[in-house]
């Protein structure tokens, strides 16, 4: 199977300061997001290159969610990490079919859920409790129904993501699902507590969020 990058994910405590942040630190302008009324969360996102993207997201206080949120974002422990400052929270990556996926990828990426925001349609995998897989080391998988992200519908951008560096106690288990899903060149992985960060190019610029 072959899955590509669909967008990186940093979580926020209060998503208009966390977008004003990433903003003044990245230089660039966020480009459009909205809201999730099944999981109570809204987001911000900006391209990145030409074919993925940078979402920020947090729990939206004007509602009320039918379940867990996804991306831990109900986890204590991950509020804590937000309440301190933004961070990455996970990667996702999109497949052709996600049900065929989630079955052969060796790890466990949760149930698929339809889900919506404005016009846009897409089928995630999310773990019952919300949470997510090694800590979100392992990606989220994506499906969209006509194979196409929002990203093309963003003003471009000169950010580019250039790797995804992960650490965790057992990194051949992490690099061996990760090669089931064709991912094998595009995430360095090395031994450590379970942690992610996303490093990103501006020009000659490199610009590190973890």
């Amino acid at each position: 199977m072959k899955a590509l990058l669909d967008h990186i994910v940093i979580g926020a405590n209060q998503l208009g300061c966390a977008a004003s942040m990433l903003e003044a630190k990245l230089g660039v302008d966020f480009a459009g997001g909205g809201t999730h009324q099944v999981m109570a969360t809204h987001n911000r996102v900006m391209r990145l290159g030409d074919n993925s993207y940078l979402e920020v997201i947090a729990a939206d206080p004007a509602a009320t969610a039918s379940r867990p949120r996804w991306f831990s974002l109900d986890d204590p422990a991950t509020r804590t990490k937000l309440n301190a400052a933004p961070c990455p929270l996970c990667w996702v990556v999109s497949v052709p079919d996600v049900q065929e996926v989630l079955a052969q990828c060796g790890y466990d990426a949760g149930e698929v859920i339809d889900m919506s925001r404005g016009d846009l349609r897409w089928k995630l995998s999310v773990p019952a409790d919300g949470g997510l897989a090694e800590g979100g080391v392992l990606p989220v998988l994506i499906e969209w129904p006509d194979g196409r992200n929002p990203a093309d519908r963003m003003p471009l951008s000169p950010l580019q993501l250039d790797r995804i560096a992960l650490t965790h106690p057992d990194p051949d288990w992490i690099i061996g699902c990760l090669d089931r899903l064709g991912l094998s060149g595009l995430a360095g992985v090395t031994k450590g507590r379970p942690a992610l960060a996303f490093h990103l190019t501006r020009g000659d610029s490199v610009i590190v969020l973890s």
